[in-house]
């Protein structure tokens, strides 16, 4: 075999030994030794992307999926710069990922030469590790690739999970003419441990101590999956109430602390004044506006952020505490202990606003919204079978369901790129997530978010797990009839609410998709139930008007207000 050959068979052999599965691969030349060795590996599991940018969308929802990095392998040029996306939301929401780009050679570069751009660092600071290990020659020896491969596992997992860039050029000829030699299956040449984070003993007794006041708060922003053991141990040990984020883990279920309509008791005086003694924020950011706001109003509150990772996740910069520790650890922080009378009270005080705004909410939006945005995202929500999970796109739907989604006792998986908060790579990111959790998906996105993936509708197609996309056409930007900017008439039109007058009932075609358009509740009803019983992904297009959703939003806030 080539150097070239060696070189990438050893190290597909000991990503894969090291737990790295899911090889997701664009076609192209440079990149010739990395594809054979993925596709020739008996326990590699190969995809085939078009586009690089959906690749890397696709490994980022793999890894939300599983805590594990996918490998991502494209050839030269541009083609790397089209994971930069994906790199920076795998950057700001710590998931592990693993981006091998192939390269030219030293004596290509600054030349002219076709297809040779600066690759060194390519995603800057937003990779965890970069290493480029020069090009392969006959002195290549096989401990020394498996120790650099084993290295980037370690270090897209600890100490803080990310993005890792492996930068490799080959010269020509990429593979000899030899019968090819087939990689062993073993076990990792290197073995990886990664070290528990616990608190120290005078962390733990100091937050303890804390933990024993009656009126305390907990917000959760989004958690990986093997937190939500630990997590909802703790909070039932603690029997605070609890503000859950959407993509938390803990919006919908059993969770008995739960204030579902926390962001909508924000609007009235009386619960903005209702300042708990302690608050401990789990996770990563959250969707709600009025939470943070609310948390920089707390002055006499004592405030703690939990995370397990040393970035910041403060940007009012209010908290005194942060604390960092595996959350598996979390549950250990309490002992099981009954609840005091007053803390019970401080919980139903909040759980019965919670209820009264509930049964106020279903009220007024039955009666000024038969069918629109609002009645679509509290509908789905209501209907979603339990087996099913939920990826809802940036901008208005987020807000949506995180705001006004119905009540739900049984647990739904959501998840949405909530890190770098873009609207690209939605489909492809939903479409990983669900082969990664092998649960049947609904994707719930704005019209310009799938525009802007309208390529991934192939991964969406030949998805083995079966999904449903549901976009909610309102002919543009619907969020900006929110913002002052809307009072503007003479810029706002064409510069943010941007119509297309795109219809996608031909988008379904040329990706031949049983498609939907219901025009009513009952119309929505029945699409929802064909397109999951189907079996086959699916796509419904709902038409709504942005200006009436964005009337019947601030309509509502400001009826809350007035009647607290």
């Amino acid at each position: 075999m080539t150097p070239n050959e060696c070189l990438s068979y050893w190290l597909i052999e000991e990503l894969v030994a090291q737990g790295i599965t899911q090889f997701c691969i664009s076609p192209g030349s440079r990149s010739t030794p990395l594809t054979v060795a993925a596709a020739r590996h008996p326990q590699a599991n190969t995809k085939i992307f078009l586009d690089e940018r959906a690749a890397a969308y696709f490994a980022l929802g793999w890894a939300r999926a599983t805590d594990q990095a996918a490998a991502l392998i494209c050839t030269s040029g541009t083609a790397g710069a089209n994971y930069y996306p994906a790199i920076i939301e795998a950057n700001v929401e710590h998931l592990p990922m693993l981006a091998i780009t192939a390269d030219r050679p030293p004596e290509l570069q600054q030349t002219g030469a076709n297809q040779t751009v600066d690759q060194n660092r390519l995603f800057g600071n937003h990779s965890r590790w970069f290493y480029d290990p020069g090009c392969p020659d006959q002195t290549l020896q096989e401990s020394t690739v498996k120790s650099w491969a084993a290295q980037a596992v370690l270090r897209s997992a600890y100490p803080d999970p990310g993005p890792v860039h492996l930068n490799i050029p080959f010269r020509e000829p990429f593979l000899s003419n030899e019968p090819p030699t087939l990689p062993k299956v073993s076990s990792p040449d290197f073995q990886l441990s990664i070290p528990i984070q616990k608190l120290a003993k005078e962390d733990q007794h100091v937050l303890r101590q804390t933990l024993k006041t009656d009126c305390g708060l907990v917000t959760l922003g989004e958690l990986p999956v093997r937190a939500h053991h630990s997590v909802g141990n703790f909070l039932e040990k603690l029997n605070w109430p609890v503000f859950a984020d959407t993509t938390s883990g803990f919006r919908f279920g059993h969770l008995t602390q739960r204030i579902d309509l926390a962001d909508q008791l924000l609007l009235q005086d009386h619960w903005r004044k209702a300042e708990p003694e302690a608050w401990i924020h789990l996770g990563n950011q959250y969707v709600s506006k009025r939470w943070l706001q609310w948390w920089q109003a707390c002055d006499s509150t004592l405030k703690i952020v939990i995370t397990n990772h040393s970035d910041r996740q403060d940007p009012s910069q209010r908290s005194q505490w942060r604390l960092q520790l595996d959350w598996e650890e979390l549950e250990e922080i309490l002992p099981l202990t009954g609840a005091s009378p007053s803390r019970i009270q401080w919980l139903e005080q909040w759980k019965l606003g919670s209820q009264a705004l509930e049964e106020q909410m279903a009220q007024w939006w039955d009666q000024t919204e038969r069918f629109g945005e609002v009645s679509i995202v509290r509908e789905l929500v209501r209907q979603m079978p339990i087996e099913h999970a939920l990826f809802v796109g940036n901008s208005l739907p987020i807000r949506e369901v995180d705001m006004l989604s119905t009540t739900r006792n049984t647990p739904l998986r959501v998840a949405a790129n909530r890190g770098a908060s873009g609207i690209d790579g939605q489909i492809a990111t939903a479409c990983g997530w669900a082969m990664g959790h092998r649960q049947p998906t609904t994707i719930l996105l704005g019209d310009l978010s799938a525009i802007h993936d309208l390529n991934s509708l192939l991964l969406f197609r030949e998805s083995p797990v079966p999904m449903t996309l549901i976009i909610l056409n309102n002919d543009g930007g619907g969020i900006f009839s929110m913002l002052p900017i809307s009072n503007q008439k003479d810029v706002f039109e064409r510069f943010f609410g941007t119509p297309h007058g795109c219809e996608f009932s031909k988008v379904a075609a040329m990706f031949d998709l049983p498609y939907f358009q219901p025009e009513n509740l009952e119309q929505l009803q029945k699409s929802f139930q064909e397109a999951w019983r189907s079996n086959k992904s699916s796509l419904i297009e709902v038409k709504t008007d942005r200006e009436q959703t964005a009337a019947h939003l601030l309509a509502w806030q400001d009826h809350v207000k007035n009647h607290a």
